[in-house]
């Protein structure tokens, strides 16, 4: 039914396959554009990076249906539909916005994070005019840093153990990730499967532990000013829905929804920014007379001597675009 829908647009795609959808082919085009050599300061990634796409756009166009197991989704790449969607008729796409709390706890942290990386920087750049530094490991530890500060605050030393954690399973998700989907699979007692429930079990446990922690000392907490970060957040939503809440078909927030919230945080945090950031950084390097603009951009908004705030983030025109 839904391939027929879209049909009747002139959108067609893969056919789908009974509970694998086109699992199978994405696997083996993803694996075989791993096994390619891929060109050094190329532009051309789409063909490693997103191989499916980019072998079914020659065949379908640029918007075509594909299913992932039993769930479709309509890939967009013409420019008047992502305006669309991001911009004209945003309103009719659902958005998750932030807490307003949560955007005013980002710019701090992320500034703290940034002068602390570049500070480290500066003894081996003073050091002689070229010097190599692997950007992309700073850049990992961090937006593990900022995401581990942001999310558990003054929770901070129990939240970067469970930020390895959660690390670590991004490892064993993505290597999954590189396999044909099987149904059941992930079920069977493999050695990585049984590896990733082990994670599971210690990261939920550590979380649970420390939500229980902080909730025995919320008075001392709101005390001073209140939370400052996701958990305390979340805490503070669920014990207001507890003492509000008088009728026994409510559904407050209970230690696991915050659980899974940390979780998804965490995850969604840590590599897709440190790519961005990384692959950033090697097209400043590829184009300096960008640098140049934006450095003096960076200067004239923000001036030479303060960290960014968040109204300035705003007015970084070049920057942002």
């Amino acid at each position: 039914m839904i391939e027929q829908h879209f049909s009747k647009q002139g959108i067609r795609g893969p056919p789908y396959q009974f509970l694998l959808g086109n699992a199978m082919e994405i696997g083996s085009l993803m694996i075989n554009a791993s096994s390619m050599a891929f060109p050094p300061f190329s532009h051309n990634i789409l063909p490693r990076v997103l191989s499916f796409y980019h072998h079914w756009k020659k065949i379908y166009g640029a918007t075509f249906l594909v299913w992932f197991g039993s769930t479709g989704r309509l890939t967009v790449a013409d420019p008047e539909l992502i305006r669309e969607i991001f911009c004209s008729k945003s309103e009719l796409y659902e958005k998750i916005q932030a807490h307003r709390l949560i955007k005013q706890l980002l710019i701090p942290a992320v500034s703290s994070s940034v002068m602390e990386m570049s500070e480290n920087w500066l003894p081996e750049l003073s050091k002689s005019v070229e010097v190599e530094i692997e950007v992309s490991k700073w850049y990992q530890a961090l937006t593990g840093k900022i995401v581990t500060r942001t999310t558990f605050g003054s929770s901070y030393k129990e939240g970067t153990a469970i930020f390895k954690l959660q690390a670590q399973q991004t490892v064993l998700a993505s290597q999954a990730l590189q396999r044909v989907f099987i149904p059941g699979y992930r079920f069977l007692p493999t050695k990585r499967n049984m590896k990733s429930w082990k994670l599971e079990k210690k990261i939920k446990e550590s979380l649970v532990e420390v939500i229980q922690s902080r909730r025995a000392n919320w008075e001392d907490e709101m005390l001073e000013n209140g939370p400052r970060d996701l958990l305390g957040l979340m805490i503070r939503a669920s014990i207001k829905e507890e003492k509000e809440s008088y009728s026994p078909a409510s559904s407050p927030i209970t230690v696991h929804d915050i659980v899974e919230e940390c979780k998804s945080f965490l995850f969604a945090g840590e590599q897709t920014t440190s790519n961005l950031l990384t692959w950033t950084t090697i097209l400043l390097a590829m184009h300096p007379q960008w640098q140049v603009m934006a450095r003096d951009e960076v200067l004239e908004v923000c001036g030479s001597r303060d960290p960014p705030t968040q109204d300035n983030v705003s007015k970084l025109k070049l920057v942002s675009s």
